[in-house]
C-alpha cells in the first residue's frame, strides 16, 4: 500500500509540475469567481418556488429577470472563452523566453483557433452557444495547441519570415515579429476546421461527439445497461472538460422513452437526473457532503460552504471547477463510480417495488429529497435519495482524505523548493532575486498560497511569536526579543522568507502592526506576572523607522499600554540609514515617549558606522557572524572591544546574540558586553514558558 501511495504521489506531483496540466488547472481555478456569480444568477432565475419565480419574472416589468439572464450569459454563458484566455496566458508564461506581449498574442491565437474550430458554422454564421460549457474541452485543446504552435513558429521560422520593426518600443518590435507566426497559426486551424467539417459532415465537433455516442448505444442491451453507460459517459466527458449533458442530450432523447410513452420503463431522463446524478454530474452533492464532514483542509471546507447553496439546487460548477474535479486523478474514480452505484440502488428499489416507477418530472433545481418525493409520488422516493446520499458520501470520503493527504505532501515539496530557491538567491545576492509571486509554475503558486494564508492569519490576529531571553552579567533575565515563528500548514517558515513574501504581497505593514500589537499585549502580561521591570524588543525595518505616521502609531500604542521604559524597537534594515532622512527625528520622538531603540546586526563596516553618525540608539546588537568568530579570532575581539568603547562614549549598551556556551559568554563579558542572548540560556520560547523561565531564574538568583 505504501508503494502504491508513493507511485501515486509521484504521478500527481509530475502532473502538478507539468506545464500543460498546471496551466489547465490555473485556468480552471480562475473561473471560480465567474462561476459563482453566474451560479447565483442562475439559481435566482430557477428557484423551484412558484411564488418567488412569479415575483422575479414580473419585478420591475421583467427587467430583474432579464438582468439575471444577462449576468448568466456574461459569466457561465461564456465560460469556455474565459477558460481559453486563462489557460493560454498561463501556458505562454511557462516559456522562459516569453514576455507579456507574447502571452497576449498567444491569447489572441487561441481565441482565433477556437472560433474557427467550434464557433463558426458551415453557413458562415457564429454559434454563440459554443462559448459556454459545451465547448470547454475545445477551449482546453485550442489554448494549449495554438500557444505551442505560435511558440514553435516564432522560434523556428527562418528570419526572413519573421518581420521586425525599427523603433525604440520593445513591445512593438515583439508584436510585429509575431505577425507571420500568428497568421500561419490561424491558417493552420482554419484548414483543420474545414477538413473536420468536410470529412464528417458536421457543423461543429460537439455534433461529431454526439454522433459517436449514438453509435455506442446501438449495441447496448436493456434500459439498465444504457442507463449505466449514459451516466458513465456523461461523467467521463465532464472529467475531461466536456459538457457531458449537452453532448449526451441526443442520446437521452433517442434511447430514454418519455414518461407518457412507456409508463413501465424504470430508466428515463428524469430518473437519471434525480437519482444517479444527484447534485449534478458525478453526484457531486455527495462530494460536497464528504468535504463538509471530513475535510481537514480549510481551503476545501471554505469552498464546500461556498458551493453548498448551489449544490442544494443541483448546480455543481463552483465545486467542479473550484476544487477542481476536472482532470483530478484522485477524484476520477469516485466521480465515475458514485453515479453508477446510485443508479443501481434506485433501479433495485424500483424493480423490487419499494419505490414506484417515476411518473412525473420536476424543475431541475428541485432539491433532495423533495425531488424524489415529487417524481415518484411516494415518500419512499425521498428515502431512496437519502440512502443514495449516504452511500455516495461514504464512497467519496476516503478519496477526499487521500486527495488532501497527497495535496499536503505536494505542498510540502513545493515549500521545500521555494525555501531552496530563496536561500540560493539570498546567498547569490543578485539584484534580480525574489519576485516569487510573479513566477510561473509551482514556485509562484505556493508563494501565493503562503501569502494568502499569512494575510488571513494577520486579519485574525493569530501570528505566533516566541521570545528569546536577554540576560545581564549577573544572570538576571532583564528582557526578551519577540521573534516571528509563523508556519504554513504545519511547516515552519524562516522569518526572512516570510518577511520577503509579505513585502511582495503588500502586507508587510499589516504584519508589522500585528506583531507590535501582540508583543505589546504580551509585554503588559510579563510586567504584571513578573512584578518587575522587563523589556520586550521588536524588530522593524529602516523604512518603517523613517515613517513618521508609523512611529507615532507605535508611540501611541506604547503610551496606551503603559510600557514606557520597557519597550524597544530594533532596526534590522541592511541598507544604509543615510537613505532615510527622517530617522533621526523619529528616534528622538520615540525616546521622548520612553521607547528604546537598537541597531541589529552591527559590525564595524561603513554602513554600520553610518547608523551611529546621525542617530542615537540605546542598544547595539553585535552581528552574529562577528560573535561566532570571537573565540578563534583575536581581531574579532578587538572589534568588539572597540564597539564597547564606542558605546561608552556614545552612551549605548552592547548586546551579544548567538551566545551558545559559557566560554563565549565569559569572553564577551570580559570585553564589556552588557547583555547576552543565545542558546546558552534559552532558545525562543512561547510567552507562557518565558514567564516560568524568568521566575525559575529569579528564584535561583535569590538562593544564590
Amino acid at each position: 500500500m505504501g508503494m502504491l501511495y508513493k507511485k501515486l504521489l509521484r504521478f500527481t506531483y509530475a502532473l502538478e509540475h507539468n506545464a500543460v496540466f498546471g496551466s489547465i488547472k490555473r485556468g480552471l481555478l480562475l473561473l471560480t469567481p465567474v462561476l459563482i456569480v453566474g451560479a447565483v444568477a442562475l439559481m435566482l432565475r430557477n428557484l423551484p418556488v412558484p411564488a418567488f419565480h412569479a415575483w422575479i419574472s414580473q419585478a420591475a416589468g421583467g427587467q430583474l429577470h432579464m438582468a439575471l439572464g444577462f449576468i448568466y450569459d456574461a459569466t457561465i454563458g461564456i465560460m469556455s472563452l474565459g477558460l481559453l484566455c486563462g489557460i493560454s496566458y498561463s501556458y505562454a508564461e511557462t516559456f522562459p523566453e516569453a514576455d507579456r506581449t507574447f502571452c497576449l498574442v498567444a491569447v489572441m491565437a487561441a481565441l482565433g483557433s477556437f472560433f474557427v474550430l467550434f464557433c463558426v458554422r458551415g453557413d458562415g454564421g457564429f454559434d454563440f452557444a459554443s462559448l459556454g460549457a459545451v465547448s470547454m474541452f475545445g477551449a482546453i485543446l485550442c489554448s494549449i495547441g495554438a500557444t505551442a504552435l505560435l511558440r514553435a513558429l516564432s522560434r523556428y521560422l527562418p528570419a526572413c519570415f519573421r518581420s521586425y520593426s525599427a523603433g525604440t518600443d520593445v513591445q512593438f518590435q515583439v508584436s510585429v515579429s509575431l505577425i507571420v507566426p500568428l497568421a500561419l497559426c490561424l491558417m493552420f486551424f482554419t484548414l483543420l476546421s474545414l477538413g473536420v467539417k468536410g470529412l464528417f459532415g458536421v457543423e461543429n465537433i460537439s455534433e461529431m461527439l454526439s454522433g459517436g455516442m449514438m453509435a455506442l448505444f446501438a449495441n447496448v442491451p436493456g434500459e439498465l445497461g444504457k442507463g449505466i453507460l449514459f451516466v458513465l459517459l456523461t461523467d467521463l466527458l465532464w472529467l475531461f472538460g466536456i459538457h457531458g449533458g449537452n453532448v449526451m442530450e441526443p442520446v437521452a432523447l433517442a434511447y430514454f422513452a418519455p414518461l407518457d410513452e412507456n409508463p413501465m420503463a424504470i430508466v428515463c431522463k428524469t430518473f437519471v437526473d434525480n437519482f444517479a446524478l444527484i447534485g449534478g454530474s458525478g453526484a457531486t452533492l455527495c462530494l460536497l457532503l464528504a468535504l463538509l464532514l471530513c475535510s481537514r483542509s480549510s481551503e476545501n471546507r471554505r469552498l464546500a460552504w461556498c458551493s453548498l447553496p448551489f449544490g442544494i439546487f443541483n448546480m455543481n460548477e463552483p465545486l467542479v471547477f473550484g476544487l477542481p474535479v476536472i482532470l483530478n486523478p484522485i477524484l476520477f474514480l469516485p466521480f465515475l463510480a458514485v453515479p453508477v452505484v446510485s443508479m443501481l440502488i434506485a433501479y433495485l428499489a424500483t424493480a423490487c417495488g419499494f419505490m414506484p416507477v417515476v411518473t412525473s418530472s420536476v424543475t431541475w433545481t428541485t432539491p433532495v429529497p423533495l425531488s424524489g418525493l415529487a417524481i415518484s409520488g411516494s415518500i419512499n422516493g425521498a428515502l431512496v435519495q437519502l440512502v443514495i446520499l449516504a452511500a455516495g458520501t461514504l464512497i467519496y470520503i476516503p478519496f477526499v482524505r487521500l486527495a488532501e493527504r497527497m495535496q499536503q505532501a505536494r505542498t510540502q515539496i513545493d515549500l521545500e523548493d521555494l525555501r531552496r530557491v530563496y536561500w540560493a538567491e539570498n546567498r547569490a545576492a543578485s539584484g534580480s532575486r525574489y519576485n516569487f509571486l510573479e513566477r510561473p509554475g509551482n514556485i509562484g503558486g505556493v508563494a501565493k498560497m503562503v501569502v494568502e494564508q499569512l494575510h488571513r492569519d494577520i486579519r485574525a490576529g493569530v501570528i505566533p511569536l516566541k521570545y528569546q531571553p536577554q540576560v545581564d552579567e549577573s544572570g538576571r533575565v532583564c528582557g526578551a526579543e519577540a521573534l516571528l515563528r509563523w508556519n504554513f500548514h504545519g511547516t515552519p517558515l524562516e522569518p526572512p522568507l516570510v518577511i520577503t513574501l509579505a513585502q511582495e504581497g503588500g502586507i508587510f505593514d499589516q504584519l508589522t502592526d500585528c506583531i507590535l500589537d501582540l508583543a505589546a499585549a504580551e509585554a503588559v502580561r510579563f510586567r504584571e506576572a513578573l512584578k518587575r521591570p522587563f523589556t520586550v524588543s521588536v524588530n522593524i525595518s529602516a523604512q518603517e523607522a523613517n515613517n513618521a505616521p508609523f512611529i507615532r502609531r507605535v508611540a501611541k500604542r506604547v503610551d496606551e499600554a503603559g510600557l514606557a521604559g520597557s519597550f524597544c524597537l530594533e532596526v534590522t534594515e541592511d541598507t544604509a540609514l543615510e537613505h532615510y532622512g527622517g530617522i533621526a527625528e523619529n528616534l528622538r520622538y520615540l525616546s521622548e515617549h520612553g521607547i528604546m531603540t537598537a541597531i541589529d546586526d552591527f559590525s564595524m563596516g561603513q554602513t554600520s558606522l553610518k547608523y551611529l553618525q546621525e542617530n542615537s540608539f540605546h542598544f547595539v546588537k553585535l552581528d552574529g557572524a562577528l560573535v561566532r568568530q570571537l573565540l578563534d579570532s583575536p581581531r574579532s575581539q578587538d572589534i568588539v572591544r572597540a564597539i564597547v568603547g564606542l558605546g561608552e562614549d556614545l552612551h549605548f549598551k552592547v548586546v551579544a546574540e548567538y551566545v551558545e556556551n559559557e566560554r563565549l559568554k565569559d569572553v564577551l563579558a570580559g570585553l564589556g558586553c552588557a547583555l547576552f542572548q543565545g542558546y546558552l540560556y534559552s532558545p525562543a520560547i512561547p510567552a507562557d514558558e518565558l514567564v516560568e523561565y524568568v521566575r525559575s531564574r529569579d528564584q535561583g538568583k535569590g538562593r544564590d
